[in-house]
């Protein structure tokens, strides 16, 4: 923003001033000028300041001027304006070398000039400069706003960008699907979609600011895009993407790009508000559905088809909990898990809304609760729930970097009975949770095989646990923690080495060789049925125990420790 060391040179007062050395930093921003000969004169320069001096208190100490250089370039100093023939007779040779490799312009000043009249005239530029850009910006951000105001909506708002910036510009939704673009958009190759997607999931992660990069589409063929977040009070509300516009080379398209991005987060904002609104209805009419509190079956039915509920359609319920919050469950990060869960309701939203019509999303508690339609009740349904649902905690993992655990309900005839798919939901969850797994999808079986080991003897369920598992029961280090949860993962994935390491994002060789690992530790061939079985189980024992222990069991020696 502002002036840079190329449009100072259009100044009058530097109409006979040349640049000398470091012209590669021609481009470095000015936003104050700054005059003095003192010899510790680096202590009171800023980023981004022009120096203009005499060289005075320097002039019989060359090697003190190359330092001022040196400084002002780490510093981050715009430019350094030397008077000549006056106590210096030219400027030294190493001086000019050290400028040139540090990209640090330095400018030979007019003799007919003084020091004063420099800085008074360049202040005045730069003063002018801003108040120029800040009508600009006022311009902008009254005509982006008008544009909403008078219910044009977004779409207008991205078009007119892309208009005055010359360049192809689209709004995207936190799952990087386009709400609005301008007509002068760019056809995408496979490859820069892909790249321009990995970038964009990682920016989501880490909360950066804007940022400008180049891809390599069809031969030959490079695309530069300038993508800035859309944030509100969410985790993320959205992304504006720029095809291939330069901002570096003047400051009016970056304040046009500002303030769209202003006005569009104050549209989604007010958008936001409504949406909320909205919800919290919805959850307090499924709250007191689940609650029982509302009693005729006709008022459910009437209010359920306001959401899109049918009365005859077959449903399944599942509910999601973010595992971070068993971990967590109260403290600083609570503002960094409301955020999660809104990132993750979004996402959701998105993906049951492309998934199939009549879809319910609520929340209720710490859990995110919907009801999905089937075309019938059956294993082959749910085994495609699971599969689809596993796909979206990938996703949540990938893109949010959120761990999520779901527990699905069996299937219903009609949505009216979904207080019992719920608490089938929610046990399937807690079950899941009480065997020591994160990340899992588990389907409500009708008694949970935990619920059964509970009723064997403590002293015997341990002396199982640690006969299946041998060296492998009491893990003391990281490589055998490891290896247990490699062992556990390969179970839950059916023994599937290529699903295994899908899940714990490792290769498919590293699950090979620790797998091996645990063959030598326990003794047993791993791929036997019967061996699989009493892992499976041993492994279940695990989760129990350990909850055991957590709720205060004694006897130290047979703990079991995650």
């Amino acid at each position: 923003m502002g002036m840079n060391v190329k449009d100072l040179m259009s100044i009058p007062v530097f109409s006979e001033a040349r640049v000398m050395a470091g012209e590669q930093g021609i481009t470095r921003n000015v936003c104050s000028v700054n005059m003095m000969d003192a010899p510790d004169i680096i202590d009171f320069l800023k980023p981004s300041e022009l120096l203009v001096t005499t060289g005075y208190s320097l002039k019989d100490n060359p090697d003190a001027l190359v330092d001022l250089v040196r400084q002002m370039a780490r510093k981050g100093c715009a430019a350094l304006g030397i008077k000549t023939r006056r106590f210096l007779a030219e400027i030294p040779a190493d001086m000019i070398q050290a400028a040139d490799d540090l990209a640090l312009p330095i400018i030979e000043l007019p003799y007919n000039h003084s020091l004063g009249e420099i800085v008074h005239q360049t202040l005045n530029y730069i003063l002018e400069k801003r108040a120029e850009e800040l009508r600009y910006a006022l311009d902008i951000h009254r005509s982006f706003t008008n544009l909403v105001f008078r219910g044009k909506g977004l779409g207008a708002v991205v078009e007119n960008l892309g208009a005055l910036l010359g360049c192809p510009v689209q709004l995207l939704d936190p799952g990087f699907k386009v709400i609005a673009a301008s007509p002068n958009g760019w056809r995408m190759d496979d490859g820069c979609r892909s790249t321009l997607m990995d970038h964009l999931r990682s920016l989501a992660k880490e909360e950066a600011g804007m940022t400008a990069f180049s891809v390599l589409g069809r031969p030959e063929e490079s695309r530069t895009f300038t993508v800035v977040p859309v944030r509100t009070h969410r985790h993320q509300s959205g992304f504006l993407v720029v095809f291939g516009c330069p901002f570096e080379a003047a400051a009016y398209p970056l304040l046009a790009m500002e303030q769209a991005v202003n006005v569009i987060a104050f549209d989604m904002l007010k958008r936001q508000a409504v949406e909320e609104n909205t919800r919290r209805i919805k959850n307090e009419f499924f709250t007191d559905f689940l609650s029982g509190e509302i009693g005729s079956r006709r008022e459910i039915i009437n209010m359920g088809k306001l959401y899109g509920l049918r009365e005859n359609q077959p449903y399944v319920c599942a509910v999601c909990r973010i595992d971070e919050r068993l971990e967590n469950p109260e403290g600083a990060l609570e503002g960094r898990w409301r955020r999660l869960r809104d990132a993750v309701y979004d996402r959701l939203e998105t993906e049951l809304a492309d998934r199939a019509d009549g879809c319910v999303l609520f929340t209720r508690g710490e859990s995110l609760v919907f009801l999905h339609p089937v075309v019938e009740c059956g294993e082959r349904e749910e085994r495609q729930m699971v599969e689809w649902l596993r796909t979206i905690q990938d996703d949540l993992f990938t893109w949010l970097g959120v761990s999520a655990s779901f527990g699905l309900s069996p299937c219903i005839r009609h949505f009216y009975e979904l207080p019992r798919a719920y608490r089938e939901a929610e046990n399937a969850l807690q079950a899941g949770y009480r065997s020591g797994r994160r990340r899992f999808v588990q389907p409500y079986r009708a008694k949970e095989l935990s619920d059964l080991l509970r009723w064997i003897p403590r002293e015997d369920l341990v002396e199982f646990y640690e006969n299946s598992l041998k060296e492998l029961a009491h893990p003391t280090d990281k490589e055998k923690m490891d290896l247990l949860h490699t062992l556990s993962a390969y179970m839950e994935n059916h023994c599937q080495i290529a699903e295994t390491a899908k899940r714990l994002f490792v290769h498919r060789n590293t699950v090979v060789y620790r797998l091996e690992k645990c063959r030598e530790l326990i003794g047993q061939d791993l791929k036997e049925p019967d061996v699989t079985l009493r892992l499976r189980v041993a492994l279940l024992a695990r989760g129990l125990l350990y909850a055991l222990d957590g709720d205060g069991a004694d006897g130290e020696s047979q703990s079991v420790h995650h």
